[in-house]
């Protein structure tokens, strides 16, 4: 062994005489990875009991807080859960009728639909408009059930895709299919002339045949529309509701149950055979 290997462990054994010397309180405790500091509140001290869980962490279900014991209430899926479902129906009804009390003037209130299923003799819906508070959607609306022929109206439509438990689309002026749409051409602006922004959301769907805009995106409105056939809580918000059916709600309802559909298309062609403002 060389002098110099001497010299390094003699330093090493006076190193570990010195630090067995020491006494035990001053030296800090090491904290392991399995070891847990005091509990931390998010804007104190520490506090005492058990660990505070982070803000960004979560649990399995921590989103939904119990949306599954809701269901078992009879509080509907958790899509239905929220604002938009814990509603009073009947005072929303009474606003709605309140909305619509506000017509008069001379501006038309009413616009029909004939609509056809598979060849056979149209059938009449009749549509009250909210036109004293919804000025801007129920003229699109209007216009568009105005316009004969090929000149980019409803006439000649079909009611491309049913959904059995909210309601029945239709109103694609463009491609008949419902992958796009068009306002009016009074309607659109220069920077969007093809949509309009939302103009307010003051009719709830609170049950059959309530008629609303389908917004193809946040604050656009075309000429797509749907006529509801159920409740529709999830609807109000995002769906500028305009206006109700006056007559014809069973042919409405005719067509949602008896037509059969395919992933939610009708497999029978049902047409708008006429449209109009009385």
């Amino acid at each position: 062994m060389t002098m110099r290997n001497l010299n390094l462990l003699r330093n090493a054994a006076g190193s570990c005489s010195r630090s067995k010397s020491l006494p035990s309180a001053n030296i800090a405790p090491v904290l392991f990875s399995h070891q847990r500091s005091a509990p931390r509140r998010r804007d104190g001290p520490p506090v005492a009991g058990g660990a505070v869980r982070p803000m960004a962490a979560g649990t399995r279900g921590s989103r939904g807080h119990g949306w599954f014991w809701k269901y078992r209430e009879g509080l509907g899926g958790r899509h239905l859960q929220g604002r938009w479902h814990q509603r009073d129906v009947e005072e929303l009804n009474k606003i709605n009728d309140e909305v619509f009390a506000m017509n008069g003037g001379d501006v038309p209130t009413e616009a029909y639909l004939d609509l056809s299923v598979a060849g056979d003799a149209p059938r009449r819906v009749v549509i009250e408009l909210a036109a004293a508070a919804l000025p801007k959607t129920t003229e699109n609306f209007r216009l568009l059930c105005q316009e004969l022929g090929d000149r980019g109206g409803y006439e000649a439509t079909s009611v491309y895709r049913i959904e059995k438990t909210v309601g029945l689309c239709l109103g694609d002026v463009v491609t008949d299919d419902g992958s796009t749409g068009r306002c009016h051409p009074n309607l659109g602006t220069p920077f969007s002339p093809y949509s309009f922004e939302d103009e307010g959301f003051l009719v709830s769907h609170t049950g059959p045949g309530i008629v609303s805009m389908m917004s193809p995106g946040a604050h656009r409105n075309d000429s797509r529309f749907l006529i509801a056939t159920e409740d529709a809580p999830q609807l109000d918000g995002r769906f500028v509701a305009f206006g109700r059916v006056k007559e014809g709600l069973d042919v409405i309802e005719d067509i949602a149950s008896s037509v059969f559909t395919k992933r939610g298309r009708p497999t029978v062609e049902i047409k708008v055979a006429g449209c109009g403002v009385p």
